[in-house]
C-alpha cells in the first residue's frame, strides 16, 4: 500500500483537529515537495475542495504528481440529459485546470451512479475520456455503494473511508476486487491523534469508542498515528492510503509513522454507529 497526499486543506479550513485553517500557499509548497521527497506520488484533490483544484499545478511546480480529482455530486433533481452535461463540464473543467497530471477521475459521490440514470452518465463520462489515459471510477461512504457500481464498464479505482472504528472496507474486501481501491479517512479527520478528553467533548457519541482505541493503542506500546496507519495496512485489497496534513511538522510525523507501521487486523475497534463513524453526522463545531 502506498500513501497519497489529500488536498482538500490547500483549499478549505477541514478536519476536526485542524487548529491552523486553510493552509497558505507557501506552506502548501513546501509540504508538496516534502511528500515528494518522503515518496509520495499522488495526490487527491477535488473541485469541491475550495480554489484547490484551479490552483493545485502551480504550488507543485515541476513536481511531476499523478493527480486523482473528483466529479461534483449531482442534484438528484436534475434531469439525466442535464446531469451529463454537468458531469462533462466538470470533468473538462478538471483537465484544463490539472492537464497532464490529472491521471484519474472520481464521481464524489457514489449514489449520483446508483439511480435511475446513473448509467448513462457513467457511459457519456467513460466515452468522453476516450483515449486520454484518465482513468474513471467513484468514492463512496460504504464498500456496498462501490460494490454495486463494479459492473461499470471502465470502473478501475475507489475511494472508502477506513480506519480503526470504520472497517466496513474490509469486511466486504472481496466484493472490491478488480478495482484500485483507496482509504481515507485513515486518522478520522484527527479524532484518532485528539486527546481522549477533547476527542470525546467533540465527539461525543465516539467516547467509548475512544476510550476503547487508547487503551488499545497503550497495551502495544503504540504511537496512535503508528497503530491508526497499522490498522489500515491491515486492510487487504487497498492500493493507498491517503491522507491530509495541516502543516509540514505534521507531515512528517506522518511519515515517520506510516514508515514504522506494520499490519494490525483489529475487527474488536469496529463500530456500526454512524455518529462515531461518519463525521457528516458529527455534531457542529462552536466556538469553545
Amino acid at each position: 500500500m502506498e500513501l497519497a497526499l489529500g488536498t482538500v486543506q490547500f483549499g478549505l479550513d477541514y478536519g476536526v483537529a485542524n487548529t491552523g485553517g486553510k493552509v497558505s500557499a507557501g506552506d502548501a509548497r513546501d509540504i508538496l515537495k516534502r511528500a515528494w521527497d518522503g515518496g509520495i506520488r499522488r495526490l487527491d484533490t477535488a473541485a469541491a475542495y475550495g480554489d484547490i483544484e484551479e490552483r493545485l499545478c502551480d504550488l507543485c511546480g515541476d513536481l511531476p504528481f499523478e493527480i486523482v480529482s473528483k466529479i461534483p455530486a449531482i442534484s438528484r433533481e436534475m434531469a439525466a440529459d442535464a446531469a451529463i452535461d454537468f458531469a462533462l463540464a466538470a470533468v473538462e473543467r478538471s483537465r484544463s485546470r490539472l492537464g497532464a497530471l490529472l491521471t484519474g477521475m472520481l464521481f464524489h459521490d457514489a449514489a449520483n451512479l446508483s439511480g435511475a440514470g446513473g448509467g448513462k452518465v457513467w457511459a457519456a463520462v467513460r466515452d468522453g475520456l476516450q483515449g486520454s489515459g484518465i482513468r474513471l471510477g467513484s468514492s463512496g461512504y460504504n464498500a456496498a455503494d462501490i460494490a454495486n457500481l463494479r459492473h461499470f464498464d471502465g470502473f478501475s479505482m475507489a475511494q472508502l473511508p477506513g480506519n480503526a472504528f470504520d472497517q466496513r472496507f474490509a469486511e466486504n474486501a472481496g466484493n472490491l476486487a478488480g478495482v484500485e481501491m483507496t482509504i481515507r479517512s485513515a486518522l478520522l479527520q484527527g479524532l484518532l491523534l485528539m486527546d481522549e478528553g477533547q476527542a470525546a467533548k467533540r465527539v461525543p457519541s465516539a467516547a467509548q469508542a475512544i476510550g476503547g482505541w487508547r487503551a488499545f493503542c497503550a497495551a502495544r506500546g503504540l504511537g496512535h498515528a503508528e497503530a491508526a496507519f497499522s490498522i489500515v495496512k491491515g486492510f487487504a485489497g487497498a492500493a493507498f492510503c491517503v491522507i491530509g496534513v495541516d502543516h509540514i511538522d505534521q507531515l512528517d510525523t506522518n511519515l515517520s509513522a506510516w514508515s514504522r507501521a506494520q499490519p494490525i487486523v483489529a475487527p474488536e475497534l469496529a463500530s456500526r454507529d454512524l455518529e462515531v463513524i461518519d463525521p457528516r453526522v458529527w455534531p457542529a463545531l462552536t466556538e469553545a
